[in-house]
């Protein structure tokens, strides 16, 4: 009999162990859970922060892409009139109101 009160002592002490155990364990994984899912958010809103600056970035690409653009049609536009006022002073005309150098 008093081998088998010693074996039920046991069992108890067993399973109390075996409770807080199973605690801990929950415990851990609920606190590994709560961490990961803090890395996954903070993460998303990174991603998110990116991609609006490479949104705002892109947008201003194409901003300037639009300016270049039209800045070659008046570079080419002055350059053909700087060699038309080149060419005509060459062969003697003048606007009025200039002044001979001569």
């Amino acid at each position: 009999m008093e081998n088998m009160e010693n074996t039920e002592k046991e069992n108890v002490l067993t399973e109390g162990k075996f409770k807080r155990l199973v605690v801990a364990v929950t415990v851990g994984a609920v606190l590994l859970l709560v961490i990961l899912l803090s890395v996954m958010v903070y993460q998303l809103i990174a991603i998110n922060k990116e991609r609006r600056e490479i949104a705002e970035l892109e947008s201003e690409i194409a901003l300037y892409d639009e300016l270049y653009a039209g800045g070659e049609d008046t570079l080419e536009a002055r350059s053909k009139r700087l060699y038309i006022e080149r060419r005509a002073r060459e062969l003697g005309y003048v606007y009025e109101g200039d002044v001979p150098l001569n």
